[in-house]
């Protein structure tokens, strides 16, 4: 009976039910239902950012934020995006990105504890030549990426300021927790189909910036 509703509709219907002290768990199961493919490919990500991992987390991953947005987002959803003041938010994107925290916290738990205790000052031996040489790599790939993320982020604000349409596309697929192109088309208030030509002009529009930024760069040197 859920199949032919929204989400929009479903997520109202479970906010009646639960004003109106009624089980609304039916509608609230179709609903996330509906999010399980996305959510999974949201905490896929983080699994992927933090190198750890399996597909049984995801399982739990998920009941535990639905059982977040039982608890606490049911309540604190109000419809308004945080990202772009004045729009509308989805409960949808809303529970993504509890989705997205969830795992972020799971897994920087993980990361703690898996971290080797701090050693005695006095007990530091001195470290073998290839335990310096792998520092040093490390050190300057992580120089390379922080350089890097510098040049892509004037790519996107030269973005921003030639292609506005473009990079708004650009940043809610890519930056914020949008994850297909049928949300952004709504978001922004376009048809699905403007959505992917404003996202693939600004791929376009980023590599030609980020070539023009590199060989500005490189010309310096």
């Amino acid at each position: 009976m859920y199949d032919q509703l929204t989400d929009d509709e479903l997520f109202a219907e479970v906010a009646r039910s639960r004003s109106a002290g009624e089980p609304f768990g039916g509608p609230l199961g179709a609903l996330v239902q509906r999010w399980g493919r996305p959510a999974r490919y949201v905490i896929s990500k983080i699994q992927a950012s933090y190198k750890r991992g399996s597909p049984a987390d995801a399982d739990e991953l998920f009941q535990d934020a639905v059982g977040k947005f039982i608890d606490r987002g049911l309540e604190q959803f109000r419809g308004v995006s945080e990202q772009m003041p004045g729009k509308s938010a989805s409960p949808k994107t809303f529970f993504l990105r509890i989705v997205k925290h969830v795992a972020i916290d799971f897994y920087r738990r993980q990361r703690e504890d898996l971290a080797p205790a701090p050693s005695d000052p006095d007990d530091v031996m001195e470290e073998p030549p290839s335990e310096v040489a792998r520092a040093v790599e490390t050190a300057r790939r992580t120089q390379e990426r922080s350089e890097a993320q510098e040049l892509y982020w004037a790519a996107f604000a030269r973005l921003q300021e030639e292609h506005p349409k473009e990079a708004g596309a650009w940043d809610l697929y890519h930056h914020k927790d949008v994850e297909d192109h049928e949300e952004c088309a709504r978001l922004l208030n376009i048809t699905v189909a403007n959505s992917y030509k404003r996202v693939s002009r600004a791929q376009a529009y980023l590599r030609l910036y980020l070539l023009e930024l590199r060989q500005a760069a490189e010309g310096k040197e």
